[in-house]
């Protein structure tokens, strides 16, 4: 329901308004087209994002942890990671009717639509999500500085935008590095998992012995590990 939030949002480029119906009381949420999701005020405003995490669902195809945002599946590359797929409603004489006393329980109703009047304020006080910030990244390099970064990253010459990675641009003196190389994330359970992007030239964990990264397939590796990608050798630490 919130990644189809985000998509109308994004769509109409201003946040949508989720009303949630549950035990009697209202829950007024506003999706961004960014993937925040955060509770209206009072007054009808909705708080800054700032500090907040973007909210995440698993793929319906191989359960892969993901943002909202995503349109393509990084694990399994399927479309639309994160629609709901229902059965088809029965007919109408399909159906037993429930005893006459028994009375029919019916879902409680949940109302989208679009933030007209909310307007987004600078609050003190901000709402944030209760999910525990992961840990960052510090990756160091053979061919420049050493970088620290949230996260959530995905490295090359010039990489493509990926939802919910930050990008970052590795100098590659010999031009091995792909565009869009690898991503390279700390998941739920603050483990190092590094996906290679089908890049032309792989990525080699110096281990013992080394081994190639399947490409395609999420990888969890031992913090503090060394990866070559053509002629770049990076180390990956959690930051402490």
């Amino acid at each position: 329901m919130i990644a189809r939030a985000v998509a109308i949002a994004t769509q109409l480029r201003r946040p949508i308004r989720l009303d949630v119906t549950e035990d009697g009381r209202t829950h007024a949420l506003a999706v961004r087209p960014e993937g925040y999701v955060q509770l209206v005020g009072a007054d009808g405003t909705i708080p800054a994002a700032d500090g907040l995490s973007i909210d995440e669902g698993r793929c319906r195809i191989c359960r892969r942890l993901q943002p909202v945002t995503s349109t393509t599946c990084v694990q399994c590359a399927v479309d639309e990671p994160l629609r709901v797929e229902v059965a088809p409603l029965a007919e109408p004489n399909a159906v037993t009717p429930p005893p006459a006393a028994a009375p029919i329980t019916r879902p409680n109703p949940i109302e989208l639509r679009a933030l007209d009047e909310l307007h987004d304020v600078e609050q003190t006080r901000l709402t944030r999500r209760a999910t525990p910030a992961r840990p960052a990244l510090r990756l160091a390099f053979n061919t420049q500085r050493s970088v620290s970064a949230g996260p959530r990253v995905v490295i090359g010459r010039n990489p493509e935008p990926v939802a919910g990675y930050e990008p970052l641009s590795i100098a590659t003196p010999g031009r091995m590095l792909s565009r869009t190389h690898a991503t390279i994330a700390v998941d739920d359970a603050g483990h190092i998992v590094v996906t290679d992007l089908d890049s032309a030239n792989g990525i080699e964990l110096q281990s013992t012995p080394p081994r190639w990264l399947t490409p395609g397939h999420p990888t969890t590796i031992p913090d503090g590990s060394t990866i070559l990608l053509g002629d770049v050798e990076c180390t990956i630490e959690k930051a402490q």
